[in-house]
């Protein structure tokens, strides 16, 4: 029976966001801010630093950036976008008074099922660095998207959390459809980012066949031993602990969204015995499957 698994001068600081520590706070999987809010209460200069398991995309309206990025550096004028994926080094010297937008996503957002079609446009151009030269018209439909994805973000409105899914998959779309093909602007995301973004392709594909970690390298034409140390240093997590959560993800999406029963749950899940499944699920999350479906709806 299948089994599931058990360069700058000083290194760069990695963030969940802005000075803010990995855990320090329960982020939602989207965050959303203008860049003047922050960035003056830093006198407007971002030191180098990386995020882990999270996008940003830098829109600036008005003003001026001169981006860092790994050993790059690249200049944003008005009406343009950089998208920086998980991994890569950056930092940012804006111009006084620059106005524009932050938008921050966590790498799981494009697990989910509404957005895996995007991450598949991200693959598709290499997971790399990309800055976006936006036409007057463009730029005013990405501001009108910005602007109302962050009214969303900070009013507490019924629907919210289908709105920002909305406003925030039109805002990538509309991004993806003005990238200028596979190359990005001279930076490309670090090795092990490329490689942690193929295993996860590679587990939401596979996580249903409990695949060891040695097929897993083995599809992805790396040692056993190099897909863990690259996993582990670009992510914190064992590739074990990846495919669990996603295997986890899935079992919580259907025990909340469907009437299926915990083991049906399980088999189509690639467990053959509910029982193990029950032990699989409590063991991750401290509670039975029955009991976070009833959890879960009750909580909305």
């Amino acid at each position: 029976m299948p089994q599931p698994h058990d360069k700058v001068a000083a290194a760069p600081a990695r963030f969940a966001l802005y000075g803010e520590l990995p855990g320090a706070s329960e982020l939602e999987l989207i965050h959303i801010e203008d860049i003047r809010s922050r960035a003056r209460l830093y006198d407007w200069t971002i030191t180098p630093h990386s995020h882990r398991d999270m996008w940003q995309f830098i829109h600036v309206a008005k003003g001026g950036a001169e981006a860092t990025l790994e050993d790059a550096r690249i200049a944003l004028a008005p009406r343009s976008v950089l998208a920086i994926p998980d991994g890569v080094v950056h930092g940012f010297a804006f111009e006084e008074d620059t106005l524009g937008w932050v938008l921050s996503t966590e790498t799981r957002l494009f697990e989910t099922a509404a957005f895996a079609p995007l991450r598949g446009l991200l693959a598709g151009r290499g997971f790399g660095v990309t800055k976006l030269d936006l036409s007057a018209a463009e730029n005013r439909d990405l501001s009108f998207l910005f602007s109302r994805l962050h009214e969303e973000f900070v009013e507490a409105r019924e629907g919210r959390a289908l709105m920002l899914d909305s406003l925030t998959s039109a805002l990538l779309v509309l991004m993806l459809r003005n990238a200028p093909g596979k190359s990005g602007p001279g930076v490309a995301a670090p090795e092990g980012a490329r490689l942690a973004a193929g295993f996860r392709d590679l587990v939401n594909k596979r996580f249903r066949e409990h695949w060891s970690i040695d097929r897993y390298a083995e599809a992805l034409a790396v040692s056993q031993s190099q897909l863990s140390r690259t996993i582990r240093r670009a992510t914190g997590q064992s590739p074990a602990a990846i495919i669990n959560a996603r295997l986890l993800l899935e079992a919580q999406r259907n025990l909340h969204y469907t009437e299926a029963t915990a083991a049906q749950i399980g088999f189509d899940l690639g467990f053959q015995d509910p029982a193990y499944f029950s032990r699989f699920f409590k063991r991750l999350t401290g509670v039975t499957p029955r009991r976070y479906r009833l959890e879960s709806r009750r909580n909305g």
